[in-house]
């Protein structure tokens, strides 16, 4: 842990000297002149900076692991340490220019398709367990959550895969292992729990939760305010109404 504390130090350093870089045109240009090009360049000499660093760093791997015990935790911590700390500076600004936004993800990692997009203010911290696909949407706010802790000491960490066509309303939440396909529809604030799977097609309603491990068929609807317990399976076409509580296949 000390060690892990140590190296986040060391390369806090090294993310403000690739950020700073640019500053060295200052004497050059001038003060005005230079500190445009310094808001022009930071982005892109820290990109590189933290880019080199996050490729040489272990493979995070899906799992399920003793916090900072297993090495695949550790290896959580190292690789998604470039990722978080690059997008907590740039991304609320420099995400409105799409091809900054698809160059700094893929850079990181993640697997976009054509025309797939992210907000500036979409919440992705491990870009490198992310997949989107073409022409898919995810709305503001919406929390891509990679990781997580169910209980104190143990980790899981997944892999999102996000079909083509698909929508992901604003302030919405996926959890790791989740998996949408394509042409799926999430409203505003729909939840979307760890290792759960949405079918093709298939539309939720606002506000709806769906729980850890749900399988949910092709071409379902599903309602405004549901709650869909863990482990529920629901067949293909199904309509839920709004507001009805899934507990034993029934509601």
């Amino acid at each position: 842990m000390i060690v892990l504390d140590v190296l986040w130090w060391v390369g806090l350093a090294w993310f403000a000297v690739w950020t700073a870089l640019p500053l060295l045109l200052m004497p050059l240009l001038g003060t005005l002149p230079g500190a445009v090009a310094w808001l022009l360049l930071a982005p892109w000499t820290s990109l590189f900076g933290m880019a080199l660093v996050h490729r040489l760093l272990p493979t995070s791997m899906p799992g399920s692991f003793r916090l900072f015990a297993d090495a695949g935790a550790i290896h959580w911590a190292l690789k998604g340490w470039a990722p978080s700390l690059y997008l907590t500076v740039f991304q609320s600004v420099y995400f409105m220019s799409e091809r900054f936004q698809r160059t700094t993800l893929r850079v990181f990692g993640a697997q976009l398709g054509s025309r797939a997009r992210l907000t500036s203010r979409t919440a992705i911290r491990e870009p490198h367990h992310v997949r989107v696909g073409t022409g898919s949407l995810i709305g503001e706010y919406v929390h891509l959550v990679c990781s997580y802790q169910p209980r104190i000491g143990l980790l899981v960490v997944g892999r999102i895969d996000i079909g083509e066509r698909v929508l992901v309303g604003a302030h919405s939440h996926v959890g790791p292992g989740a998996c949408i396909g394509d042409d799926a529809f999430l409203e505003y604030s729909v939840r979307v729990g760890a290792h759960s799977r949405v079918g093709a097609g298939t539309r939720i309603g606002a506000g709806t939760a769906i729980y850890n491990s749900v399988r949910i068929g092709s071409g379902v609807t599903i309602g405004k305010g549901c709650l869909i317990r863990s482990e529920e399976v629901i067949p293909d076409g199904t309509l839920v109404p709004d507001g009805a509580v899934v507990r034993g296949g029934a509601w």
